[in-house]
């Protein structure tokens, strides 16, 4: 629980008077919670309550004080319990207070020095990875950007191993998508050199097999940047590993084709300057068009789901969709859920060793 954080002193109460005026009225002697924020302020956001106004400002002044704090090292100490507090935030019921939280984490991870950062990265993975699926539009694309800047920080293939490790089994549809996403962000991002190309190739073979349409589209769509990145001499690699897949999910050639007849559009996905990544491949739903290429028919064999959020200019009535980062998969009623756009374990030392298909996935 919050309260947990939380120091025996008196608490400031919301009708003391603005929480902006915070720090100039308890003074520097105060005492502090994970060594550079006051005991006040860490008060007032783990009471909870229903004043998410005077939550949100708390959460905000924290934020500033992470970004200007000239002891930012004070806290690298506490930096678990800190990280810890900070993510129960972003499990706030208030729209605001979690999406300051989210400014926070991010705030904490440039600020704090890129050594601790880079140790603690794993830790902040599994803090952050399920937040893929947050129905705040603005807290998913921001996790994006802080899991992009960790790999700067540590290395993207640390970075993806441990976030393949639990997001690509998780039971959650969005968090699959949005971890094939990161493996597609990451490939265009940095150096093929940066990473075991065949080791990603066999780790996303998973979710080519998924059971919904958006983790399945986001496969194939990894899958043309990853034989890009291996070139023509290693497409075998690559199919070996499709083959593997589909015996295991029970043979015939409908994954093989489907993959092939990806691979034979030349196109890639790219990362626009949102941060969104667009998908190639176009879907059409409706009945009576013309027959569709084999990687379609494989996303469609699957059953609808939800991608994180929706950059669409489709429904199933017959229109395309032009699937992205923050992409949604159309249901057969032609209803689309869209999350809009808004505001801005384990560890690579257990890594791949097994195949993931090896392991149960719920669906």
């Amino acid at each position: 629980m919050l309260k947990m954080y939380v120091n025996n002193g008196s608490k400031r109460q919301p009708s003391d008077g603005p929480i902006g005026n915070l720090f100039t009225v308890v003074g520097s002697s105060q005492s502090k919670e994970f060594g550079i924020v006051p005991s006040s302020l860490v008060s007032i956001l783990a009471d909870g309550g229903d004043d998410s106004h005077t939550r949100t400002q708390a959460v905000d002044e924290l934020k500033v004080l992470i970004e200007d704090s000239h002891s930012i090292h004070l806290a690298v100490p506490h930096f678990d319990d800190l990280v810890e507090f900070v993510g129960h935030l972003l499990d706030d019921d208030s729209f605001r207070v979690c999406s300051s939280a989210i400014d926070v984490f991010s705030a904490l991870v440039r600020r704090l020095p890129k050594k601790v950062v880079a140790s603690n990265a794993e830790s902040l993975v599994l803090k952050l990875y399920r937040h893929l699926s947050n129905v705040n539009g603005y807290v998913r694309e921001s996790v994006t950007r802080i899991f992009t800047q960790l790999m700067r920080i540590a290395s993207a293939s640390s970075v993806l191993d441990n976030l393949c490790a639990v997001g690509l089994t998780h039971r959650n549809a969005r968090v699959r998508q949005e971890t094939v996403n990161l493996v597609i962000i990451a490939l265009l991002t940095f150096p093929s050199s940066d990473f075991n190309l065949e080791r990603i190739t066999k780790t996303v073979a998973i979710a080519l097999i998924d059971g919904k349409r958006p983790v399945r589209q986001a496969a194939l769509e990894c899958y043309a940047v990853l034989a890009q990145a291996l070139g023509p001499s290693k497409r075998s690699t690559l199919m070996h590993s499709v083959s593997e897949v589909e015996a295991r999910n029970g043979g015939g050639t409908a994954l093989t084709d489907a993959v092939n007849a990806r691979l034979n559009n030349r196109k890639l996905p790219k990362q626009m300057s949102t941060g969104l990544v667009e998908y190639v491949t176009h879907v059409n739903n409706s009945h009576g068009a013309s027959t569709p290429t084999p990687d379609i028919e494989w996303i469609l064999s699957a059953s609808v789901g939800y991608g994180s959020s929706a950059k669409s200019s489709a429904s199933d009535s017959g229109m395309s969709s032009r699937m992205s980062t923050r992409s949604q998969v159309l249901s057969q009623s032609g209803e689309a859920q869209s999350f809009g756009q808004s505001r801005l374990r384990r560890s690579a030392r257990r890594g791949f060793a097994r195949l993931p298909w090896d392991s149960e996935v719920t669906i």
